[in-house]
């Protein structure tokens, strides 16, 4: 399920990329590095800004999270598919860096 528009900003974006990047490079599993990462972020009141990620995480995988929330467009989205397949830590890791740096240039 897709969220009409993300309730986050870009610095939250950009937070939420590097975090996920941060635990990737440590050997972290995509799914259980995104989950701990939505957790993080849902505490202090801002659950309802990361449930479509939650709930896209537990149905659809990644890929579909990071998209419920507007971290990745359907371009990015292809692109990171083939990384996430390829099963590199380090590529992935640099990836994500990359799209936060992206961002916070575009912000």
């Amino acid at each position: 399920m897709m969220a009409k528009g993300s309730d986050l900003d870009t610095a939250d974006k950009v937070r939420v990329l590097k975090a996920l990047a941060f635990q990737i490079h440590r050997k972290r599993p995509a799914e259980e590095a995104l989950a701990e990462v939505l957790d993080q972020e849902s505490k202090g009141g801002r659950n309802r800004a990361f449930r479509p990620a939650k709930e896209a995480l537990e149905s659809q995988g990644v890929l579909a999270s990071m998209q419920a929330i507007e971290l990745l467009g359907d371009e990015a989205a292809a692109v990171l598919g083939t990384v996430i397949d390829a099963r590199d830590h380090r590529l992935l890791s640099s990836a994500l860096s990359a799209l936060a740096e992206f961002l916070e240039g575009a912000g």
